[in-house]
């Protein structure tokens, strides 16, 4: 059953603080923050807290594989609206999920 609001925990790939270096250089790594400026988690869209059913679907994910963002998580970061504009067009996609 999936839940409206859903059962938040801290986002498992920033450990709840928003930030995750995404870059691809390896000093950005080592340096645990990227020169660059892309330090925005983008699991959790930078709010550090995401649904139990998003660790689940990222847990069980492949390499490299696509993960879809519950409504609460959309909705948590104001990507609900934006996601069903994207959407619109294809009847055969839920509102309630979207890639990103």
């Amino acid at each position: 059953m999936r839940h409206e609001r859903g059962e938040w925990m801290d986002c498992i790939r920033c450990r709840g603080t928003g930030e995750y270096v995404e870059c691809y250089d390896d000093l950005c790594h080592a340096q645990d923050r990227c020169m660059h400026g892309n330090n925005t988690c983008k699991l959790c869209g930078g709010l550090g807290r995401i649904t139990r059913e998003l660790a689940e679907r990222w847990r069980s994910r492949d390499a490299f594989e696509a993960v879809t963002a519950p409504a609460p998580d959309l909705r948590a970061r104001g990507k609900l609206h934006q996601a069903a504009r994207e959407i619109r067009e294809d009847p055969e996609r839920s509102l309630e999920e979207a890639d990103f």
